[in-house]
């Protein structure tokens, strides 16, 4: 079985000075805690180990950070790496240190190979994960979520591959299909017949070729020859040549004339510039919006909403109602600016389009045409020259224009004059050709010679766009067959592994929901005939509901996608079992928080844990239930040196370090804090009636006296004696304790360290009988069937066994 040792990482994100975790405490491999405010590093680490795994980072990546940005910007790039030491027979370390010369592929030291091997799966969770399952209401996203926890991470990318690639030719095949059906309809124009084919065109060639003394073709690739001599034939006739060049430009004159004046969209958009820039201060808050916007989302879902999530530094007042009206103050703003990118992109399409005519149109080549419209194509190759500048100009940035004035450009003005002139222009070609038709020989004879080149032009883009279409009709339906075959097995994957599974995930979503009897049974349901959806059914009130979000509230889905990772990390990796949790207990409520620690010690107890928090009263939790494993606290951050951390003490640990440093004063606070909480559990726990204060201030004594009796009457045997009972009457024996109770708090009533040290080891000896440490729990009071119950969770601390008891003195 792989363990780890030791995570080290330098100069990666956030960490300057190397930063190492140690998972060996005594002789043995264990897990890790790291406590910390937000901004002091944590999340690095887990960053480290994504880059460890994929080389990458996703969510960083989807915000656009590339990997140059990944290792410490004072580091140059230089010593950035991550490396784990493995207890093992034959991996003792992996390291991937960031390559400069090729920043997609580290280079990779140690036994890389061996280690990625055994860790095949995602086995790290952020809370930013489990948000995305929770509040991204799409159920394609749900998809890629799950699949990503199920090992199918490269097959839904290979998924989306395909499907961008099927979309692409699709797309093509489309546009291919409309030239095939354009060309097809112009030779059905030409000929009047509507069956389009070698034989049909022949056919109709043949029939020129017949008028005008030709020989006869057999096969469309001597088509050509029959062109030719038709074109000779007019040639020698100078009055048909010019005619079938008149006729040649009218076609191209009228798909040219479908352009449409700029300058009104120019001048709109100018209006616009000059509204926006006259306040450049505004400007400079447009930058600021899509920030205002990601912090609403974010400071929304955090507890303390009084603390900034960028600096971690307090706001005098409401943050979120500050940074919203910030963002609605922006409203009109960003309004105007989004009207101005739209009628910015218009105006650059628009000037795309000319470009694409004034280049058809400008293949003129008749040395008639091109002498009569002169001006006019004097006119385009200026639009043409200058257009491209304007285009230019229209993609910078808002915030990189100090003028915007092209309205009354040379190139504007020309356009317009040339759409203006349209009506007389195409009179002077129409009546060019009328004048020119007069002789019906000579009308004929350009009309055939017409007719016999756009036959030809079309039916060689009609057999080649044939081609295309079967070829690419194949492509596209087998494409979409392996599409297909992909979508139904990673969905074949996805049931089949969630059935394995689904025992666990209900296991571990009654632990987490326990308070919740009528919310059970959570499941997958993938949604026939979609490529990727999958919605989440549970059972509420013994009826199946989908989706689950008409009933389970944000912390209850969340209990669902933690649930659902774990059981998928159990299933996975089982040569490696080791995995991360950063912040995931963000969207629980306090209550339910300490089951988070409740279900890794039950269910996670052969696993390794990396757990990060900033909640310092989770840190707590877990602390006093795993006091085996380490624990970091990072305390604050430094450009410069990273994190500043140092290894932290349990409260046990804490009060004896303050004893041994004869600090009575700071042990004897500790101890009562400590006291205090854990009377409160053992109070709910045996469901122990106190005294109710209006003010909600509470003594020790107040928890405690009540707490006694609790236990002494309901462990208690006829002619027995509890160990427990021996216990609470050692500690509360003499006034120490109970002077204690009253004054802990006075820092003016002095206690002596060995007075403090005689209190903290009595309670020790009793904690050792009350709380078990197989799964974390204190014993608590139950009663079923008549028959009362006080036991830890587990039943492997229960105070009802003979074990305890001994006869009466």
């Amino acid at each position: 079985m792989l363990k780890i040792k030791k995570i080290t990482v330098e100069n990666f994100r956030g960490l300057r000075l190397p930063v190492s975790i140690d998972f060996v405490k005594g002789s043995k491999t264990t897990s890790a805690l790291i406590y910390g405010r937000n901004g002091t590093g944590k999340s690095s680490m887990v960053d480290a180990w994504e880059w460890l795994h994929k080389f990458y980072i996703e969510n960083l990546s989807r915000e656009g950070v590339l990997l140059t940005d990944l290792p410490h910007k004072a580091s140059g790039g230089i010593n950035s790496y991550i490396s784990v030491d493995f207890q093992h027979t034959s991996i003792n370390n992996a390291t991937a240190t960031f390559n400069s010369k090729k920043i997609t592929t580290p280079t990779t030291t140690g036994e890389y190979n061996e280690f990625r091997a055994l860790s095949s799966y995602p086995n790290y969770l952020r809370y930013t994960d489990l948000n995305d399952f929770i509040c991204n209401k799409r159920k394609a996203a749900r998809y890629e979520y799950i699949a990503k926890y199920f090992g199918l991470e490269k097959f839904s990318l290979l998924q989306d591959t395909l499907q961008t690639s099927l979309n692409k030719q699709l797309s093509n095949l489309q546009k291919l299909q409309k030239d095939f059906e354009a060309s097809s309809n112009a030779i059905n124009s030409i000929t009047g017949l509507t069956t389009v084919d070698e034989a049909t065109v022949v056919k109709f060639i043949n029939t020129i070729a017949s008028k005008h003394k030709i020989s006869a073709i057999t096969t469309f690739k001597q088509a050509e020859n029959v062109k030719a001599a038709l074109q000779k034939i007019i040639q020698e006739n100078p009055v048909a040549k010019e005619l079938t060049e008149w006729k040649a430009f009218q076609l191209r004159q009228n798909q040219f004339y479908l352009i449409t004046t700029a300058k009104v969209n120019c001048t709109a958009l100018e209006e616009l510039f000059t509204d926006l820039k006259q306040n450049e201060e505004s400007v400079k808050q447009l930058i600021l919006s899509s920030l205002y916007e990601q912090s609403i989302e974010v400071i929304s879902k955090l507890e303390d909403k009084s603390k900034c999530p960028v600096c971690d530094e307090a706001f005098d007042g409401d943050l979120l109602q500050h940074v919203t009206a910030k963002h609605n103050s922006l409203a009109a703003l960003n309004k105007k600016k989004t009207e101005f990118d739209a009628k910015k992109s218009l105006v650059e399409k628009q000037f795309e389009v000319i470009l694409r005519k004034i280049a058809a149109i400008e293949a003129e080549s008749s040395a008639v045409v091109l002498l009569a419209f002169q001006s006019f194509f004097d006119d385009l190759k200026t639009i043409a020259s200058t257009l491209p500048t304007l285009n230019a100009t229209l993609k910078k940035q808002l915030k990189d224009l100090a003028t915007l004035s092209i309205s009354n450009d040379e190139a504007i003005a020309k356009i317009d004059t040339i759409i203006s002139k349209e009506v007389a222009s195409k009179t002077l070609v129409a009546d060019k050709i009328a004048a020119l038709s007069k002789d019906e020989k000579t009308k004929n004879l350009a009309q055939d010679y017409t007719n016999l080149s756009n036959i030809i032009d079309n039916f060689k883009s009609h057999s080649i766009n044939k081609e295309k279409v079967t070829y690419l009709k194949n492509i596209t339906d087998n494409l979409q067959t392996f599409f297909n075959s992909l979508t139904s097995y990673i969905q074949t994957e996805i049931q089949n592994t969630f059935t394995v599974i689904s025992a666990d995930v209900v296991d571990y979503f009654n632990v987490l929901e326990n308070s919740n009897p009528d919310i059970k049974n959570p499941a997958l349901k993938l949604i026939t005939g979609k490529d990727k959806a999958v919605e989440l059914e549970i059972e509420f009130a013994s009826e199946k509901i989908t989706p689950a979000f008409k009933f389970l509230s944000e912390s209850q889905v969340n209990s669902f996608g933690l649930a659902f990772f774990l059981a998928a990390v159990k299933r996975f990796n089982k040569d490696f079992k080791f995995f991360i949790l950063d912040d995931v207990v963000n969207s629980f409520d306090s209550f339910k928080r300490p089951r988070v620690a409740k279900l890794i010690a039950t269910k996670f107890s052969d696993f390794q844990v990396l757990m990060i928090t900033h909640d310092q009263i989770f840190f707590d939790t877990v602390q006093r239930k795993f006091p085996e494993w380490q624990r970091y606290k990072f305390t604050s951050w430094d450009y410069s040196t990273g994190p500043k951390f140092k290894p932290s003490k349990n409260y046990l640990e804490e009060i004896q370090a303050h004893i041994d440093e004869d600090n009575p004063i700071t042990a004897g606070q500790t101890l009562g804090k400590y006291l205090e909480w854990t009377f409160g559990i053992l109070c709910q726990n045996m469901e122990t009636p106190i005294p109710y204060r209006v003010e909600n201030i509470y003594t020790l004594s107040d928890y405690y006296n009540p707490l006694a009796k609790r236990f002494r009457d309901k462990i208690k045997l006829p002619n027995k004696q509890h160990k427990l009972f021996e216990l609470l009457d050692d500690f509360e024996t003499g006034t120490i304790f109970r002077n204690y109770c009253v004054h802990w708090k006075n820092e003016a009533t002095q206690f002596t360290s060995e007075e403090i040290e005689a209190i903290f080891k009595k309670w020790v000896e009793i904690e050792e009988i009350i709380f078990c440490t197989s799964c974390k729990s204190f014993a608590h009071y139950k009663n079923i069937s008549n028959t009362n119950y006080v036991r830890c969770d587990c039943g492997a601390a229960n105070l009802l066994e003979e074990k305890y008891y001994s006869p009466k003195k």
